[in-house]
């Protein structure tokens, strides 16, 4: 490591640093070079090369993603067919569509995120949550003082528990697929084409009235004006009249909609005007789910909720008349913290309660037969509740069609509640919906009648799927016969009138077509998933090729790069074209984007791959050569071949926080340990012992951070908040992230100490600025904190007030690391200060450069320290103490990668002097100098790993609950389309950002541009940029193989039980990972950070880089 006075001798003028001395003759340039001067990038500056190379190898990544996700994500395949059933025609006796209504107008109130616990009666002696149980009590009494007219369920939802594809599911009585959870966001494009409940209740001339969550109007519109307008109904589904919308994704408010959908319910049930007569009214709480977000599912503010809508169902039940059924329900529950969206069992449980006030829901008359369930209808919850009913979300869309008197929906896969239809069917009811007069049927009858109605809109939507060659969904087909079987049993019994063999057979029939529905619409399309699966693995191959080739940094040498960067770039340019062509001309049957995308994406590999150097250095038979592992090499690439192997088991990826701090431990710091041990100097064994050390005391504190996925209970326990049930940070966590905010900026001094580099404006942009930072991102969180679990939690205006205060801090911290990463860095001066020494003979004063041989280390962490503050801001109090061992653990593993170049140089140089002294007639200028050396891939697999550790130890894990919704809102009092995805990616990758942004300091740190100054004529560039490309491709293909390992294991695995639940999110958190290294590395910590730091360098030094 070059000292201070190493540079003394080189500054002894009075002039700034000059080269006039070296020569300017230029070599007349051979036809090969010639010929690389006719690249496209023969005049391309090797910073911006380095960017467009990285950004040319992310779009290879994406697409390989994006073609495997085609065959692997596939969307479900929707008809638009709609039911169709005239009560006035005769219904054949076989094939029956209609039954006589119970009730022709209906009040429908969904309670977002009502967990089952919430509302279900428990026993007082055994209550568990005093905040949550036994509060929401009417549905429990009524239930229990009239059973007849009063029905209260179990309800279960099919994951992904969000609420747009939960209206989806009990609308329509369709199920969603994997993919569909992240449509939940979107501003559009969301509305509802298959048939519903709602749309034939308006066909019938219904007028439905709506108040509430503004995410139903994003499904059937509301207006003629509304972008989202029913295309068969231009003024919409709902009155114009009779809508209130209110805003949906602002959590901080707990109130406002809930306020707004009980005034104006109640204001139209207490009307008598006639322009507001209803059939329909539907209204949507969301107050409870706010509540879950901001404080978990057990909390004061619960019992508040629960108590105000226990309140306002007397109310309305006050006011039902004979004819209107009340349905309450929830869209999904709730974990422990308040969050949904996963698939486990708080929250996929909710509850459905159903009530009528004169006419009887249940049989009367006689007891239901225990043949009318199966033992799958029940369900065993905790003491206090017992065993209670259960049903599907998707059951309600044909009940409440039948209970309403319409069609069922053509594409509905539930089933009816047999309990609500074993009653007689007598002459005597007021239905506005009768235009016939109706047989009396018995209780057994009206069973066998309502299962058949809902069998055949089932066989029905299986022709039109899958009936005939020509029909669309294919993946059905092979089913079909035996489901056509099925259903003949049941329509022979039927016909046969015995009807309760014909409700069995019929129950098969539905269950057997909801079990294969469930199969094949987690459907695959393999050949997507194999080219998807070889275009990443070419890309890999691609890498590994650039890595080979970017290694030659003399000006004539540096031509292989950006000639065979250019081969690769023409050859995709054919292969996109070749894809185009195919498309134009019908060749294949997949779309014009994905032929152009495999066509491109493919080309850019076979280029870049099988390009021919003129260089026999740089050819393909040395880059292989060179890539086959060594016995030392193998070693190193131990962690990533067992990280990735680790990808194809489920148990491994379960337990993947485990894993990777394990084969962090022991692949990687082990080895740099026993490497320490082996350096020429006390000093440089000392300085890696200590770092070294340093390093897995930081990792292994990071490590009791820990949050827990479903599969890994009761084998771990929850570190990260305060306990299980909580989404608050521990009470130590809250006492030291203030002092850890003040002394951060100590501890980053203390590094750049060592290098005497913490000079020039470094005390202010680390001592002021960057600790203002962080003492902004601490006081939002504190006051998160204390408006969740202080008295401010239920003060209204103190809470509004500290909410304002929180979004403004964190607005003026996002502004001040934006402004310190971007144009105050910029302006800033490098950490150096210049210093005057008078010589004692009298002769020429000696120039000192204070800070000189860490130019460009220490300029590039204050760039580092900018997007350190963003992440710092948007991770949870625990996490924002995991980034700040992260951060120290880091900058421990630059200096170890500093120490063994240190080290190897020293080697180099020991050698040198024994070659010179042993030939005596070798001239000096033959002598190895100190050379840049790119980190080992070792060192990179530490890094790459310790992302890893990070991602699990800020909260996370490769499942859906893990998410951190909350952070979607930092710096904003509502959600936002643009803003909040990109909060929460930065809160959920934050240790991935922060090793890619981190990569180039392994590379800079410690390198000093007198290496430059020093060297002969011709020489004077260093080559920073062509090492840092170099590790930038190796660590992309680090994930990249991680990448692939999943995507293969997904591909093998595709059938295997926990395919949904383990590998799949494993994959798609994977995907996310590779795409978001690839943008830091290529566009901020390369393109901006390392450009930068190069350019100001090189404008105080003179300094250029290759």
């Amino acid at each position: 490591m070059p000292k201070i006075e190493e540079i003394v001798e080189p500054l002894k003028t009075d002039s700034v640093i000059s080269t006039k001395g070296t020569s300017s003759v230029q070599p007349k340039p051979s036809p090969a070079t010639t010929r690389f001067r006719l690249n496209l990038f023969i005049n391309v500056p090797s910073n911006l090369l380095a960017t467009f190379i990285l950004l040319l190898v992310g779009l290879l990544h994406f697409s390989a993603l994006y073609v495997f996700s085609k065959g692997f994500l596939l969307s479900r395949l929707t008809l638009n067919n709609r039911a169709f059933c005239d009560p006035t025609a005769p219904q054949p006796s076989s094939n029956p569509c209609w039954i006589e209504p119970t009730h022709s107008k209906a009040i429908v109130i969904l309670i977002d995120a009502l967990r089952y616990d919430f509302i279900l009666p428990h026993r007082p002696q055994l209550v568990t949550d005093p905040y949550a149980h036994n509060h929401l009590t009417l549905p429990g009494r009524l239930t229990a003082s009239r059973p007849h007219h009063s029905a209260l369920y179990h309800f279960v939802a099919d994951p992904p528990t969000t609420t747009l594809q939960r209206l989806k599911g009990l609308t329509t009585g369709t199920l969603p697929t994997f993919i569909d959870a992240g449509s939940n966001f979107a501003a559009t494009n969301v509305g509802i084409d298959e048939d519903s409940w709602l749309y034939q209740l308006k066909l019938a001339g219904k007028v439905i009235g709506f108040a509430g969550d503004d995410t139903w109007m994003n499904l059937f519109g509301a207006s003629s004006s509304s972008p989202h307008a029913h295309p068969d109904f231009q003024s919409g589904i709902f009155h114009p009249n009779l809508t209130f919308p209110f805003e949906s994704f602002n959590v901080e408010d707990l109130d406002t909609v809930d306020t707004g959908v009980e005034k104006n319910l109640l204001k139209i049930l207490g009307s008598e005007k006639v322009d507001q007569n209803w059939d329909v009214l539907i209204g949507h709480f969301l107050g409870l789910d706010h509540v879950g977000h901001r404080f978990g599912a057990s909390h004061p503010s619960i019992t508040s909720k629960l108590l105000q809508y226990n309140g306002f169902l007397e109310k309305v039940v006050e006011q039902l008349d004979e004819d209107t059924l009340l349905v309450v329900m929830g869209d999904h529950g709730m974990d422990s913290k308040g969050d949904h969206g996963g698939d486990s069992f708080s929250e996929v449980s909710s509850a459905l309660w159903l009530y009528s006030k004169t006419k009887p829901l249940v049989n009367e008359q006689q007891a239901l037969p225990d043949w009318l369930w199966s033992e799958t209808d029940f369900i065993d919850l905790e003491p206090s509740l017992g065993r209670v009913r259960t049903v599907s979300q998707i059951d309600l869309v044909p009940t409440i069609s039948l209970l309403l008197g319409c069609p069922i929906p053509f594409s509905n896969l539930g089933m009816i509640i047999p309990d609500l239809f074993y009653r007689p069917t007598l002459d005597t009811s007021s239905t506005g919906l009768r235009v016939r007069k109706v047989q009396n049927y018995s209780a057994l009858e009206s069973l066998a009648l309502a299962t058949a109605i809902n069998s055949n809109q089932l066989l029905a939507f299986i022709e039109a799927y899958a009936g005939s060659a020509n029909a669309p969904g294919q993946d059905l087909a092979p089913r079909v016969p035996e489901l056509r079987a099925l259903y003949g049993a049941g329509a022979e019994h039927y016909d046969a009138q015995r009807f309760e063999e014909a409700f069995r057979a019929y129950r098969k029939f539905g269950s057997s077509l909801l079990s294969y529905s469930r199969m094949i619409w987690a459907s695959f399309n393999p050949t997507f998933m194999a080219v998807g699966i070889a275009i990443l693995g070419l890309s890999i191959l691609a890498s590994l090729r650039l890595q080979n080739a970017a290694k030659w940094t003399t000006v004539r040498q540096a031509a292989p790069i950006r000639s065979i960067t250019n081969t690769g770039v023409c050859v995709g340019l054919v292969g996109g074209m070749l894809g185009l062509i195919t498309s134009l001309f019908n060749l294949t049957s997949t779309s014009t984007l994905s032929n152009v995308v495999i066509g491109l994406s493919s080309g850019v590999c076979i280029g870049i791959i099988f390009y021919r150097s003129v260089s026999p250095a740089c050819s393909l038979k040395t880059c292989v050569q060179e890539i086959c592992p060594s016995i030392r090499s193998f070693v190193q690439i131990i962690p990533l071949a067992l990280h990735a192997l680790a990808t194809g088991s489920n148990s491994y990826t379960v337990w993947e926080d485990k894993v990777a701090l394990y084969l962090l431990s022991i692949c990687v710091m082990l080895p740099i340990l026993i490497q320490s041990f082996n350096a020429p100097q006390s000093r440089l064994r000392n300085r890696l012992f200590f770092f070294t050390l340093l390093f897995a005391v930081c990792v292994r504190l990071i490590s009791t951070s820990t949050v827990c996925r479903e599969e890994q209970y009761p084998f771990c326990s929850i570190t990260f908040y305060s306990n299980a049930t909580s989404s608050s940070a521990p009470n130590w966590v809250m006492t030291i992230i203030i002092p850890l905010a003040i002394c951060l900026p100590i501890g980053l001094a203390w590094f750049m100490g060592m290098s005497d580099s913490y000079r020039g404006g470094a005390s202010i942009y680390f001592g002021s600025g960057l600790r203002l930072s962080l003492l902004c991102g601490v006081q939002y969180w504190i006051s998160d904190h204390i408006i969740s679990t202080g008295d401010l939690s239920s003060n209204p205006g103190l809470r509004e007030t500290g909410t304002w205060i929180k979004t403004l801090v964190a607005r003026f911290d996002l502004v001040l690391c934006l402004l310190a990463g971007t144009l105050v860095w910029f302006l800033f001066p490098l950490c150096i200060d210049v210093e005057r020494e008078e010589s004692e003979g009298g002769g020429k004063p000696k120039v000192l450069v204070i800070g000189f041989a860490n130019a460009y280390g220490s300029s590039y962490l204050m760039f580092l320290a900018a997007g350190f503050g963003v992440l710092f801001l948007v991770a949870q109090p625990t996490g924002q103490v995991v980034l700040s061992l992260g951060l120290i653990a880091i900058l421990a593993l630059v200096e170890i990668n500093d120490a063994m170049n240190d080290a190897h140089n020293l080697r180099q140089s020991f050698q040198s002097a024994i070659t010179a002294a042993a030939s005596p007639t070798k001239h000096p200028a033959a002598q190895t100098s100190p050379q840049v050396r790119d980190p080992s891939f070792g060192v990179i697999s530490g890094l790459s790993l310790f992302g890893y550790v990070l991602f699990f130890a800020t909260g996370h894990q490769a499942a859906f609950a893990s998410l951190q919704w909350k952070t979607g809102f930092v710096g904003f009092r509502t959600a936002s389309y643009i803003w909040s995805p990109i909060l929460i990616s930065l809160n959920t990758l934050s240790g991935f950002i922060l090793t890619a942004l981190a990569l180039p300091a392994l590379t800079l740190w410690n390198f000093s541009p007198v290496l430059a100054l020093n060297r002969q004529a011709g020489t004077a560039q260093v080559p920073l940029t062509t090492e840092i490309l170099r590790s930038a491709l190796r660590f992309s293909v680090y994930h990249a193989i991680i990448g692939l390992s999943s995507m293969v294991s997904c591909s093998v695995l595709r059938r295997h039980l926990m395919v949904w639940k383990i590998f799949a999110p494993r994959f798609m958190m994977q995907a996310m990972v590779l795409v978001m290294v690839d943008v830091c590395l290529a566009v901020f910590g390369v393109g901006w950070g390392v450009g930068l730091t190069l350019r100001k360098v090189k404008m105080a030094f003179g300094t250029g880089s290759v």
